[in-house]
This record gives C-alpha cells, sequence and structure tokens, in this order.
C-alpha cells in the first residue's frame, strides 16, 4: 500500500502504556510522510491500539472497529493491542492489518507491505525476553510525554489477564531512557511520565526501578522538567523510596498505588502480595513526607467472592485512607483466570448498589482533597484550551487547574493560586 501523503488517525483505549504506544505509532508515521489527523472524516486509514482488561474493554474495543469500519472514507484499519492479541478472530473486510502487543512500533512498515491478503502478526509473548524500543520522539507537539520504560508481569493475580497478553518482564536499556529523556529536555517537554505495565519492576541487568530514581534526580533537577509515575504496585516499593519520591520537587508528588480490594480476604483470594495493613502504612507515611500527596489508586469492586459482610469492611478501610480518587472498575471474568473458578456471591442488584457507593465515596473523597488546595498555590503546567477564554492544565499534584482569561498558556509552566472547588470537582485558579 502507498502509504506517502495518506491521513491516518489513531485510537488508544485502556492504560497509559498503550497511549505511550500509540505516540510513537504517530511519530512513526510522519516519519513515513503520513498526515496525522485528529478529524476521523478526514483520514483513510484508522489505527486502533485495543484494550481487554475488562469484559467492557473488550467490548469498547470491537465496537470501535465496528464503528470506524462503517465510515466511507476508511480504506483500511489496522488493529493492535490487547484484545487482538486475545482475539484474532475480527470478520471485518476493512481490517487489513492485524498485530498484537508486539510490532506496534512496525504498524507502518507492515501498512506499506500490505497488497491484497490480509497480515496477522501475533506472537507468544510468554516466551518474549526483549524489551521492544520506542522510536526516537521527533517533533514532539505535546507538553507532556509518556515513556514506556517497562513491559510485562511476571504476578499472576487471580483475576488479571495482562501477564497473558503482555508478557513476563522486560525492560528498556538505561542507556535508552535516559538519551530519549535528553531529547524530550531539547524539545521542550515539561513534564515526562515514566510508565510500564509494572512500572516498579524496572530492572535492566541488576539496575532496578529505585537506581533510575536516583540518577534522574543527579542528571536532571537542575533542568526545567518535572517528572511524574504512573502505577505502581505496593509490594514493590517501601518507605525509603516514597521517601525519596516526595523529597525532590523533579518527581510530582502523585502516587498512584494499586490497592484493588480494601479486605484482607479479598487480597488473598486476588493472590495479592500484601495485607491491607501494609498498605494503609505506605499512604500514612506518604502524607507524613507531605501532607498535600495525592494518592491515587485502582479498585475493584464485586470480586466473586465479596460477601456483604467483606464489602462493608472495605468501605471502613477506604475511610482510613481517602484516596484523592480512585479508578474504580466492576469485577470483569476472563475463562484464562484463576478467578473464574471462584463462586460467584455477588448478586445482579448489589453489583449496581455496590458500584453507585464506591462512586460516591470516590467522589467525596476527590473533593475533600481538592477542596484542601483553596488559596495555596500549585505549579501548573498548560496543555491546552479547554474552551475559548479558558486554559487547562496538570498541577504536579495531577488534579487538572482551568484558568479563566484570553491569554494563551499552552506549554506554559505557571504558579496558580488556587480559588475555587465546585460541585463536579473543577477546579478554578487564577495566575499568581
Amino acid at each position: 500500500m502507498e502509504v506517502k501523503n495518506k491521513k491516518f488517525i489513531t485510537f488508544s483505549l485502556g492504560c497509559r502504556v498503550n497511549i505511550c504506544e500509540t505516540n510513537d505509532i504517530i511519530v512513526e508515521g510522519e516519519k513515513e510522510n503520513m498526515v496525522y489527523t485528529k478529524d476521523v472524516n478526514e483520514a483513510s486509514i484508522a489505527i486502533i491500539n485495543t484494550c481487554c482488561v475488562t469484559n467492557k474493554a473488550s467490548s469498547k474495543s470491537i465496537h470501535l472497529i465496528q464503528r470506524i469500519a462503517k465510515l466511507k472514507n476508511i480504506e483500511a484499519i489496522c488493529v493492535c493491542g490487547c484484545f487482538s492479541q486475545l482475539t484474532q478472530d475480527i470478520d471485518i473486510d476493512k481490517v487489513k492489518i492485524i498485530i498484537g502487543t508486539k510490532y506496534k512500533t512496525k504498524i507502518i512498515e507492515l501498512l506499506k507491505k500490505y497488497e491484497k491478503e490480509r497480515i496477522i502478526l501475533i506472537d507468544d509473548l510468554m516466551k518474549e525476553k526483549k524489551f521492544e524500543l520506542s522510536h526516537k520522539h521527533q517533533n514532539v507537539k505535546n507538553t507532556r510525554f509518556f515513556f514506556k520504560i517497562q513491559e510485562g508481569c511476571n504476578y499472576n493475580c487471580s483475576y488479571c489477564i495482562i501477564p497473558l497478553v503482555r508478557g513476563r518482564q522486560r525492560s528498556c536499556k538505561k542507556e535508552e531512557i535516559f538519551s530519549t529523556i535528553n531529547e524530550m529536555i531539547k524539545n521542550e517537554i515539561k513534564e515526562i511520565v515514566l510508565t510500564g505495565v509494572n512500572l516498579a519492576g524496572y530492572n535492566d541487568n541488576g539496575y532496578e526501578f529505585f537506581d533510575l530514581l536516583k540518577d534522574i534526580k543527579k542528571e536532571y533537577e537542575k533542568e526545567d522538567v518535572r517528572f511524574r509515575l504512573s502505577s505502581l504496585e505496593p509490594f514493590q516499593i517501601n518507605k525509603e523510596i516514597i521517601k525519596f519520591i516526595l523529597a525532590n520537587p523533579i518527581f510530582c508528588p502523585s502516587l498512584h498505588i494499586c490497592l484493588q480490594s480494601a479486605n484482607d480476604t479479598i487480597l488473598k483470594d486476588m493472590e495479592r502480595k500484601y495485607t491491607f495493613p501494609q498498605f494503609l502504612s505506605l499512604c500514612n507515611y506518604a502524607r507524613k513526607i507531605n501532607k498535600l500527596v495525592s494518592l491515587t489508586t485502582d479498585y475493584i469492586i464485586n470480586f466473586p467472592s465479596e460477601t456483604k459482610l467483606l464489602f462493608d469492611d472495605s468501605i471502613k478501610n477506604l475511610k482510613k485512607i481517602k484516596f484523592s480518587s480512585m479508578h474504580i472498575f466492576p469485577f470483569s471474568l476472563h475463562k484464562q483466570t484463576k478467578a473464574a473458578l471462584i463462586k460467584n456471591l455477588v448478586l445482579p442488584r448489589q453489583k449496581i448498589e455496590r458500584y453507585g457507593i464506591i462512586s460516591s465515596l470516590n467522589e467525596k473523597f476527590k473533593n475533600e482533597y481538592l477542596k484542601k488546595f483553596i488559596n495555596k498555590k500549585v505549579e501548573v503546567i498548560f496543555e491546552q484550551n479547554k474552551e475559548q477564554n479558558n486554559s487547562i492544565g496538570h498541577s504536579q499534584y495531577f488534579f487538572s487547574v482551568i484558568v479563566k482569561g484570553k491569554e494563551i498558556l499552552k506549554n506554559c509552566k505557571k504558579i496558580v493560586k488556587i480559588v475555587e472547588v465546585n460541585n463536579e470537582n473543577e477546579v478554578f485558579g487564577v495566575i499568581a
């Protein structure tokens, strides 16, 4: 297929790792003189990076593929990611290329090779040992840069499909990491988000996650850039790492630590490697270092063995932490996981009721946290105009801040005084 001057659009479902990988695909397309567009009605090629972490995510993936295939202007669809790693059988004529979670940086090359026969390229990632390098991200246009430095997971939580679709842990070479960071700084990137399927499991031949953090601090603390960490597993970090992150301003004081359940019985059934008291101890210690630290988490409700008694205990425990925000996931059954063998004790009406309870609690905690910042100053890196005369960006504590005014603030770093938090948890500030 001739790709030069073809307009293409990308879609990214699921995690930040997918966002990062999709950015790589955009860079590769532009290197081949393709034209990236955000308008689906302009594109002739669509690249869809899928997710299957839950059944809902799988449904979203296939529905998006079907919807895009109905557009007359779309000539070819490339499907990649976790959903297609798990499910190659996508019977849609416009889907010309199907790959899994490997070879995403080869998509444009595969498009060029495509003639008449559909290309399917799926490897058994459980045997994969090599980290697939991302591209040198030339011509970066965004303010924030998502940088994948780790892939795969060695832990088999009873509910999780990720090791099957992402493979075993493997990491980017440290030389590649620092080379890319240097390039991002030259491109005037203001925030670099280090991400991975199991980020704190980073290990380049004995050079571990904490070693990396210490070298980043040493190399870049005088540069005009800040680093944010994506999700961390509580059994892979300790108080020493938490203290280091929160004591050094080059790292954003926001920790996304995956809890999944606030009840020890459920955690055991999930085959997680910590107890709730151990998790709570990490959170309390983080707040001891910085009382305003943003503590966010992933949380699964309606695990099959979650009785009402265990659910009520979880609510009590969540009130002990009061997360800044929770990503809430209803339990999703995957037949290939151990959790599929657990008897389901949760009734359909309970599922809806419990989701409502946790969601309401989440909004309450979030509002309480955000209101702590009223009349306080935060550092905001502006990324876009939300609407006419409004600019929006992220504070170092991760929450978004809206500043009203005609001044164009995109790509600017400003100290902002927080003046209002509304009932929808929108945060408003003024330039200090």
